[in-house]
């Protein structure tokens, strides 16, 4: 890619805006096939944070918070997921108020999921310290 002073393009492209929130959902669907989680998440929150979208709920607007929360419990960016739940509890507020719920339910269950697999990855690592531990027949023999 073509590189400029201060920025590159990539850069440039991930700070653009989109004209519809579906085309920012669509490109960070792409970002997350090639790997790039993080640029993903950008979209998505510069999309939640876009003035132009504040004060208009859809569906599409939904899954693009769904997502952005998604990543932000994959990437433990629980800052990033408190600012875009406050903008997408102003965006609905008047519009529709359970679609709130709604995500904070699919959140709250993919935190829950995340932590349900750090303690069996935990759990899994002592039981190998335990084996470790033991004594071999030969040695207690002794």
């Amino acid at each position: 890619p073509a590189q400029h002073k201060f920025f590159d393009v990539e850069t440039a492209q991930a700070m653009a805006t989109f004209q519809k929130p579906e085309n920012a959902l669509k490109r960070a669907e792409e970002l997350i096939e090639v790997g790039k989680v993080q640029d993903a998440l950008d979209t998505l929150h510069a999309t939640m944070q876009n003035r132009k979208f504040k004060n208009m709920w859809t569906t599409t607007i939904e899954q693009i918070m769904v997502k952005h929360l998604e990543l932000c419990v994959q990437l433990k960016k629980m800052r990033t997921a408190r600012e875009g739940l406050y903008q997408y509890r102003t965006m609905c507020q008047a519009a529709n108020i359970g679609s709130l719920e709604l995500v904070v339910q699919k959140f709250r269950k993919a935190a829950e999921q995340k932590v349900s697999e750090a303690k069996a990855l935990q759990d899994s690592a002592v039981d190998i310290e335990d084996l470790e531990e033991m004594e071999s027949p030969q040695m207690i023999l002794l």
